[in-house]
């Protein structure tokens, strides 16, 4: 099984295309029908993902073999249409969905105080669904990710879907730069926002307990909200029926250590997946169950 997230994200070149492709020619419809022939088709093409999405259910969800056998099919629907919707909006659908939010307050306050905010979230839902709202009320948004992505994906992307104004802070193994970039980010009253559940090997982890199990989260995101004493939220975008996002929202602890902020983000996490459990996309051995 694989045990280390390896910086890139599922999907190739081909699939976004077409997915894209019938988007624009046909609408949300049948490119939400279309997850029926590729998701059978992820089951066996991705043995990997597929033991780690068992295992989360059997040893983590402690479900039953029928159910599931059921609940595989469900995160990978459900991711299928996280990565749908995040194009859809892209290319101009956002009408097609409704939104509700939840604690927004928290952010909203930060945001008109025109002070830097970390925001921390997880590969749970469709986090970039809720960043043009971050815009419309004036914040500039950078996303610290590693830059690890397929190029012929990224260009496909670029090409077809419109310039949402967000900014990307690389990640690169033995650079340090995008720590100077980050700072100069939150001294201007802008928003970054990490992805408080993976790490790269050989990064500096915390560990602490998700769903009753411990596990390693990346220690980054805490160390610096910390050591720079800015605002704290942790923000989640989680799918419903009917084509709603509820847009979660939790304020940090001020002035609290790198260990304390996990704590609280776990707690906020375990929450969110308490009521979310199919809408967990960390496809690797997460939890270390072997």
């Amino acid at each position: 099984m694989q045990r280390q997230w390896d910086g890139k994200t599922r999907g190739g070149k081909a699939g976004y295309s077409i997915f894209i492709k019938v988007l624009r020619t046909l609408g949300l419809g049948p490119a939400y029908a279309l997850l029926c022939l590729v998701v059978p088709y992820f089951t066996i093409a991705a043995p990997a993902q597929t033991r780690s999405v068992w295992r989360y259910s059997r040893r983590i969800l402690k479900l039953g073999r029928w159910r599931s056998f059921l609940f595989l099919f469900q995160s990978y629907f459900a991711f299928g249409k996280a990565i749908i919707d995040r194009v859809a909006v892209n290319c101009g659908f956002e009408d097609a969905f409704s939104y509700e939010f939840e604690n927004h307050q928290a952010m909203l306050r930060h945001l008109s105080e025109g002070c830097g905010v970390v925001m921390i979230g997880a590969h749970t839902g469709s986090w970039q669904m809720g960043f043009p709202f971050a815009d419309s009320y004036g914040a500039k948004v950078n996303v610290v990710m590693f830059d690890n992505e397929v190029e012929g994906v990224k260009k496909v992307l670029e090409s077809q879907t419109r310039d949402s104004g967000i900014k990307v802070i690389p990640v690169a193994e033995g650079d340090i730069s995008s720590i100077f970039a980050i700072r100069d980010a939150l001294s201007r009253g802008e928003v970054v926002s990490f992805q408080g559940d993976r790490f790269m090997e050989g990064n500096r982890v915390l560990e602490a307990e998700l769903l009753g199990h411990k596990a390693f989260f990346p220690a980054g995101p805490f160390i610096i909200a910390s050591k720079l004493q800015v605002k704290v939220v942790f923000y989640f975008a989680m799918r419903e029926k009917g084509r709603r996002y509820r847009f979660i929202f939790r304020e940090a602890t001020a002035g609290a250590g790198p260990q304390a902020l996990l704590d609280e983000y776990v707690a906020a996490l375990d929450d969110v997946l308490s009521r979310y459990p199919q809408q967990w996309f960390n496809y690797y051995d997460f939890w270390n169950l072997g």
